[in-house]
């Protein structure tokens, strides 16, 4: 299961992957535009029979994208969530989907990146929040945004659902459903996908965990995304973590 990306996204490697055993060759639709994706899978096959597999957005918030690619936070900083869309700097920007607007709280705490930046909503209004950095650190465009506690997102970004009709119009078989929470989110996927897609469901959130065999039944694999669910869980929990759900879905 080899991720193709722009360093790797040529005729010698997708032609030595093929050679040594590739059996999916993964895009991030995360890291995709929507207007180069038929682009992108007409590129894949014109080197390799090896199947496309589109992985999908999915249930998770992200940060917009910075004027200069990253920003660095310092503790005690205050940032700004302004509701309406602004390009993003050090001290404003914006979070994906649009709507976590709606749902961030007084009090929250919110965990950005992997270098563990960390702040905390200490005001909300109707056209902006403010966050207190807590840890600073560096921000990217385009990372993940863990808030401390349960928020309800839709399956699918907007985006998932019209790459998964570019794909289907282009017969790819195989998808990945990110941050699959629900058994639902399973038959959402499959209705944009089609009935014989091949479904593979990452584990990678607490939901995903809870509700491991509903979401196994319905998928055709599982995938244990560890980095993601090191968010959610300590890091020394995640072999046993892996171990737990490798034998729970192997017994449906």
């Amino acid at each position: 299961f080899c991720t193709l990306g722009p360093a790797s996204m040529n005729k010698e490697v997708i032609t030595r992957l093929t050679e040594l055993g590739a059996s999916l060759f993964r895009i991030n639709l995360s890291h995709t535009r929507l207007e180069d994706l038929a682009d992108v899978i007409e590129l894949i096959r014109s080197y390799t029979n090896v199947p496309v597999c589109l992985d999908t957005e999915g249930a998770q918030v992200r940060t917009s994208t910075f004027v200069d690619g990253k920003i660095s936070v310092k503790e005690n900083e205050i940032l700004v969530i302004p509701r309406k869309q602004v390009r993003g700097t050090a001290k404003s920007f914006n979070l994906y989907p649009s709507k976590v607007f709606e749902d961030l709280d007084l009090g929250d705490f919110i965990s950005i990146d992997f270098n563990a930046v960390l702040v905390r909503v200490i005001e909300c209004r109707e056209d902006v929040i403010r966050l207190r950095v807590l840890h600073g650190g560096e921000i990217g465009s385009n990372k993940a945004v863990t808030v401390e506690r349960s928020i309800v997102l839709p399956a699918l970004t907007e985006k998932d659902i019209l790459a998964l009709k570019i794909g289907r119009s282009m017969h790819i078989k195989h998808v990945a459903l990110s941050f699959a929470n629900f058994a639902s989110d399973v038959k959402e996927i499959r209705s944009h996908a089609g009935a014989d897609a091949l479904v593979i469901s990452k584990i990678e959130c607490r939901n995903g965990v809870q509700n491991l065999e509903k979401i196994a039944a319905l998928s055709d694999a599982i995938l244990i995304d560890r980095g993601d669910l090191s968010r959610e869980f300590p890091v020394e929990h995640i072999p046993a973590l892996q171990k737990q759900i490798t034998v729970r879905s192997k017994a449906m």
